[in-house]
């Protein structure tokens, strides 16, 4: 009997821990088309990014100079956003991790490229206006590449 107190005094004394760790709902609805901006240790680019917003995942796909590549392990809690784009750079698969803060129709914060030996970055975003808006303006053929060769 005392061990049965004992654990119902334990659940009780651990429940409002627990609560404080409960996860954040998204605040923002991010879906639609996203022109995220970025200066990389090789230069300039812009990449479009198409969002579908499920609750807290995020999905979608982007268009960028290494061709159209899918959103994955995207959430978005609160107004932080997080998720990372697999790139394919001369046989040896990327991975491009973005983490920032959503305001609006606006975003920022950093790029991440593990491994590359490359310090992470900062990027700006902007919700596009017209969903039919052509990336061609964007995206310049010779643009610079995200990764050291």
């Amino acid at each position: 009997m005392k061990k049965l107190l004992a654990l119902v005094a334990l659940a009780f004394l651990a429940a409002p821990a627990a609560a404080q760790d409960a996860p954040k709902v998204p605040t923002v609805n991010i879906a639609g088309n996203w022109d995220f901006s970025f200066t990389s240790p090789q230069g300039a680019a812009t990449w479009r990014i198409k969002f579908e917003q499920s609750g807290d995942t995020l999905r979608g796909s982007a268009n960028t100079d290494f061709g159209a590549l899918d959103v994955t392990n995207g959430w978005i809690t609160g107004n932080e956003l997080s998720f990372t784009l697999n790139l394919n750079f001369n046989g040896q698969s990327i991975s491009v991790n973005f983490a920032g803060t959503v305001k609006g129709d606006t975003a920022q914060g950093n790029i991440d490229v593990p491994g590359a030996g490359i310090p992470a970055f900062p990027f700006t975003a902007v919700k596009a206006t017209g969903a039919s808006a052509s990336l061609t303006s964007l995206l310049v053929a010779d643009r610079p590449r995200l990764v050291a060769r």
